[in-house]
């Protein structure tokens, strides 16, 4: 006895994949964005010494709970290499095709050899996905050092578009660099919509 297989199953089976296909390549965009980082990097990419620090860290240090991205090296305890380096922490794209407003909140504690503007320069940057090069929204100084801080950064200026935030971490020379770093928490981006 022949088996016959509808070929209306058959259709109806490649046009769910092809739809499964459609919606697995448009990314999808929520409305507001929030990263504690507990469950590892969220979609942000490191490089550098950008790492997820948790639990098993000596060097963990968190604005809440016990995982941030930090920007050191687990060797040392600090971002000392022997020579000048620099390392960008990436978030995923956020949507402000239809905002109104946006903001970006992050939680940060640092240890660098100043707080000031020349050494150990750490940056807030955003570019629009698909660009490559990034623009500054604020060179962070003048801040407490050895304590949680949190700043909001206005993203208004790029509604309309998809973005990406980047946290920039340049130590512009080889000197005097064995101090703790940079670590970033609980980022969260909130966005208005028309």
């Amino acid at each position: 006895m022949k088996r016959v297989i509808s070929t209306k199953k058959i259709g109806i089976a490649l046009l769910s994949v092809a739809v499964l296909s459609l919606i697995v390549a448009i990314p999808v965009f929520s409305d507001n964005y929030t990263y504690n980082f507990e469950k590892g990097s969220e979609g942000w990419e490191a490089n550098g010494m950008w790492h997820i620090v948790g639990e098993k860290s000596q060097y963990r240090n968190a604005n809440s709970g016990v995982s941030s991205f930090w920007y050191g090296s687990e060797l040392t305890g600090n971002y000392d290499s022997g020579t000048a380096n620099s390392g960008r922490l990436v978030s995923p794209p956020i949507n402000l095709k239809s905002a109104k407003k946006a903001t970006m909140t992050a939680w940060y504690w640092y240890q660098t050899e100043s707080a000031g503007k020349l050494y150990d320069q750490r940056f807030v940057m955003v570019r629009e996905v698909g660009k490559t090069d990034w623009v500054e929204l604020e060179q962070l100084n003048g801040d407490p050092m050895q304590v949680w801080t949190q700043k909001t950064f206005d993203l208004s200026p790029y509604k309309g578009k998809v973005i990406e935030v980047s946290f920039y971490f340049d130590m512009s020379d080889e000197l005097a660099n064995d101090y703790r770093g940079w670590y970033i928490d609980d980022v969260e981006i909130q966005i208005e919509k028309n």
